[in-house]
Order: structure tokens, then C-alpha cells, then sequence
């Protein structure tokens, strides 16, 4: 509620005004009144109302004196000036000094309470491009932190963003808050939650993570959050992963993922907890029905780099250049075996070992001139191209091919997405009319579900419910080109029960409603 002074030499214009309008119903309150500019300059200076009704003619300070020396302490007051002198030279002055709301006695009730509503409007709308500009900064502060976070680029401004809010990094933490979606419907459920109560839903975080130290809370993007945690213990970590998990459950009716990382205590540790959390959440579909998965929790980073590949590097070279397959295939067995000891941010070095054995394997095949036409894409396979290769499973059966290839066994064609993945994909177009559930697709493919999801997030880049969205689109526009159904004929053909989501999915993904995608397909 804004707050307003009236200032009069005349006790009874005071009471006058008091009376004539209901203060509360325009948002404001009287905090107090004064008789002349010195008794109102005391007040003002104590009560720093956000209007002020000022009488020009007064003793001690007229109106426009009071005006000059309260704007030098606060400039972004407003004032309404009264008087029972219509002189253009007050006028004037008033309007020099910012003053344009004049009044002439005896006060109208209606063009007093009009004057305020016009006042209360320009401070509304001067708080909310204030809020709007605080915001943006915010903003803009938390991108190069979250940048430098994800890609260890530009440490000064980053350090400069840092300071500015205020962030210490004596005792941090990074948290990752993934949602997870059972059902095509929850999905869909989900996400019209996430679109009406989504400041709602990161207050209540907030809170919640308040109450074990200070916090940075980004953005919601690619199905999850994430926080730096700072001025915390790392005892208190799982406690607030419980709180968390606890409070989507019980509040929002949503299922979520936490993974944390070990505390750091320096900045420049931001990049390298970041890298490793992602990695941690890369894998947390592993752990089953377990929601948590934290380092010094219950997951153990183990110093895998300690163990020494290099006479598995020297044994494989030798056999390759032999042609010895089966001890190059035995030797590949033994080295991917110990990668169960290895924990996420450790898989690179199998990578390594992997990549180095394809490049003999690839020269070989090239001079020994065993690359048909349909094998020329090997010449093109790179490090990120068997980085990107989603388990150690895959990781073996692609090396194995390569070695069956090098004997002469066989040809290899090159799938977009593993069996498993294709199969899912399959499925999804057969029955994306349904309410699918991941139990249901798992089921048929006859795998675990959270293999499953983990396996085709890395495979596709999306999430199941947003490839099979994609499929739904898809289907919805060749039915809005090739028919005259009706737009909420076609929702439900499609498999969504709310045409209004459907409507509004449809423009949020081709920037047009299904009608007017439909005007522009005839």
C-alpha cells in the first residue's frame, strides 16, 4: 500500500480531505498531515510518504520551497499541489520542479481521486521496470557464472558476477533437481504445472535449500535445475536432497532426481564439480529406485586414474599388428571388465583406450583395402563420434564388430540409433495415440526403465515424452494439411485429452495456431 501526507494551513481542508475518498480502496494510506512547510519537512523527512498533498500558500515554508528541499532528499516523491490561486506563475514553478498535478480549491473529489489514481499508476509501472531491470541484471549475472560453471571460460567476469551477488565459495556445493515423468500424461501434466507455477515452484525451493546456507538457484532448462549451495556443510548435503525430494512429493505431486557434488572451496573448483555432477546425473537413472545420488553419500569417486592401461595399450598394438583378433578381442574384454571399477568421470580413459585400438584397427582396414562403399563412413568415425557411444555394453559390441571386420567376417552397417533405442522409437509411433507409460514401453522392449531413459536421452537428445510429443506434432500437422477435421478432433486423435494444451503446444513448437497452420497448407 503507498503512503500519503497532506500538508495545509487549515485544519479543515485537512479533515476535509481525510474524509472525502476512500483512501484504502485506491492502495492508499494517510500516514500523516502537517499545518506548515517547516512541521511538514520533519514529518517528510521521517515518514518519506511516497505521495504528498501540498497547500501552497503557508507559513513558516510556503508549498514550493517544501517541495524544492524535499526533492533533494527524495526525488522519486510525488506531489499534488492545492491552492485557492489560479496563478500561471505557481503553476509554473511547479512544473519546473517536476510538480504537474495542480488543484485548485475547493478540492473536487472526483479530480482528486483521479489525479491519484493517474499518481499510483506511474509509481506501479515505475516499480515494475525497476523489479524488471533487477531482474535482468540478476539474470545476466547467474548466465556468466552458470557459463564459466559449464565451460570454465572468462574466470574474471565470472569472479566479478560472483561478487556482485555476493556469492562465497569457502564451503560450496552443485545440486542437480531432475524431473522425472512416468507417463506420457504426467509429462504433459507436468509441464502445464511447470508453466502456471513455476515462480511458485522456485520460491519453494529456495526456501528449502535456505535452510542449510545461501544459495544461487538457476533456471529450469533440459528437464532440471541447478544450484550452488554455499556457506554449507557437507554433512547437511543429503538432509536437504531428502527435504527436496520430500517437498516435490508431498507439495507438487511431481517425482525429481537429486545429485550432488563433493564441497568445494574455491572458485576456480566451479568448472571441474560442474563437469562431475553432470556426469553423476548422466548416471543417476542407474540407481534404481533410489531418488539421491551424491559423492560422499553414496556414491565413492575412486581414483581410477591410478590404474595403469598402458601394458593393455602395448598388448593391443601388438596383437592388432599381428592380426591376432582373438587376443585383441580378449585383451578388449579385460580392459572394459575393469571399467565397472571406474566411476563416471573416469570413463574417458576407456574411451582413450577404445579410440586409440579403433585408429590401428581403421589403418589396417584401409591399407588391407576391407573398406567396401558402405564402409567408407569408418574413415570418417571420430573421438567425440565413440566418446558419444552411450555404455560400456554398446562400447564393446561396436569395438567387437570392428575387430569382426578386420578378420574378414563380415560387413557393418551403421544404425542412427542402437537396436534398443530403434525399437522404442518403433513403438512410439505405433501407439503414440496412448497414454504410454515407461513401464509399458519397457515392458515390450524388455529392458529396465531406467536404462531405458537414460540410454535414449543419450542416444536422441531428448527426453522419451518430448520425442513422442514430436511424433504427435508431427501427426497433427499431416492431419490438418490432408483433412478437414476439426482442431479438437485432431487432438484426440493425436492422444491429447485438453484440446487448449494441444492448441497451445502447437503454436509454442511452430509459432502457429493449428488453424493458421492449416490456412497456410491449402
Amino acid at each position: 500500500m503507498l503512503s500519503v501526507m497532506i500538508v495545509d494551513d487549515e485544519i479543515l481542508s485537512i479533515r476535509m480531505m481525510e474524509s472525502i475518498l476512500d483512501w484504502s480502496s485506491l492502495g492508499i494510506q494517510i500516514v500523516g498531515t502537517a499545518q506548515n512547510g517547516m512541521e511538514a519537512l520533519s514529518q517528510f523527512y521521517k515518514l518519506n510518504p511516497n505521495i504528498i498533498i501540498t497547500d501552497i500558500k503557508m507559513p513558516n515554508l510556503d508549498g514550493i520551497e517544501f517541495i524544492k528541499k524535499a526533492r533533494e532528499s527524495s526525488p522519486e516523491t510525488e506531489f499534488i499541489l492545492i491552492s485557492a490561486y489560479a496563478d500561471f506563475d505557481y503553476v509554473k514553478k511547479a512544473i519546473e520542479l517536476g510538480c504537474s498535478n495542480y488543484i485548485l480549491k475547493p478540492v473536487d473529489e472526483f479530480e482528486l481521486e483521479n489525479t491519484l489514481k493517474k499518481i499510483t499508476a506511474k509509481i506501479s509501472y515505475k516499480k515494475a521496470e525497476e523489479k524488471n531491470a533487477t531482474k535482468n541484471w540478476l539474470q545476466h549475472e547467474k548466465q556468466v557464472i552458470f557459463r564459466y560453471m559449464n565451460t570454465g571460460t572468462n574466470p574474471l567476469a565470472a569472479s566479478k558476477s560472483a561478487s556482485n551477488l555476493g556469492i562465497r565459495f569457502s564451503s560450496f556445493a552443485l545440486f542437480d533437481f531432475i524431473l522425472s515423468d512416468r507417463s506420457i500424461n504426467e509429462y504433459i501434466e507436468n509441464n502445464l504445472q511447470l508453466d502456471a507455477q513455476m515462480g511458485f515452484i522456485m520460491e519453494r525451493m529456495t526456501n528449502v535449500m535456505s535452510s542449510y546456507g545461501h544459495y544461487v538457484l538457476f533456471d529450469y532448462e533440459d528437464y532440471k535445475w541447478t544450484a550452488i549451495l554455499y556457506d554449507c556443510e557437507a554433512q547437511q548435503l543429503p538432509a536437504c536432497a531428502e527435504q527436496m525430494v520430500a517437498f516435490f512429493s508431498e507439495e507438487i505431486r511431481m517425482d525429481i532426481n537429486v545429485c550432488f557434488s563433493h564441497v568445494g572451496s574455491e572458485m576456480s573448483e566451479l568448472p571441474q564439480l560442474y563437469h562431475r555432477l553432470r556426469h553423476l546425473s548422466r548416471f543417476s537413472f542407474f540407481v534404481g529406485d533410489e531418488p539421491i545420488l551424491g559423492y560422499g553419500y553414496n556414491c565413492v569417486e575412486t581414483q581410477f586414474e591410478q590404474i595403469d592401461l598402458m601394458p593393455f595399450n602395448k598388448t593391443m598394438t601388438a596383437a592388432l599388428q599381428h592380426n591376432d583378433i582373438e587376443q585383441a578381442a580378449q585383451i578388449l574384454d579385460e580392459v572394459l571388465l575393469l571399467s565397472g571399477k571406474a566411476d563416471p568421470s573416469s570413463l574417458h580413459l576407456f574411451i582413450d583406450f577404445c579410440y586409440n585400438a579403433f585408429c590401428i584397427i581403421r589403418e589396417k582396414l584401409s591399407s588391407e583395402n576391407k573398406l567396401s562403399a558402405d564402409l567408407q563412413y569408418i574413415l570418417n568415425i571420430s573421438y567425440k563420434d565413440i566418446s558419444q557411444i552411450s555404455t560400456i555394453e554398446e562400447l564393446s559390441i561396436f569395438m567387437n564388430r570392428m575387430l569382426l571386420l578386420l578378420s574378414g567376417g563380415g560387413k557393418l552397417s551403421k544404425p542412427k540409433y542402437s537396436s534398443l533405442v530403434e525399437a522404442g522409437i518403433q513403438y512410439l509411433h505405433d501407439n503414440y495415440d496412448r497414454n504410454l507409460s515407461l513401464e509399458e514401453v519397457c515392458t515390450h522392449l524388455a529392458v529396465s526403465k531406467n536404462y531405458f531413459s537414460y540410454l535414449f536421452k543419450r542416444e536422441t537428445e531428448h527426453n522419451l515424452w518430448a520425442y513422442l510429443t514430436d511424433i504427435r506434432l508431427n501427426k497433427s500437422k499431416e492431419l490438418l494439411a490432408t483433412t478437414e477435421m476439426k482442431s479438437y478432433e485432431i487432438a484426440y486423435m493425436v492422444g491429447y485429452d485438453n484440446p487448449s494444451y494441444f492448441s497451445k503446444l502447437f503454436k509454442k513448437s511452430t509459432g502457429q495456431t493449428p488453424n493458421e497452420f492449416r490456412g497456410l497448407t491449402k
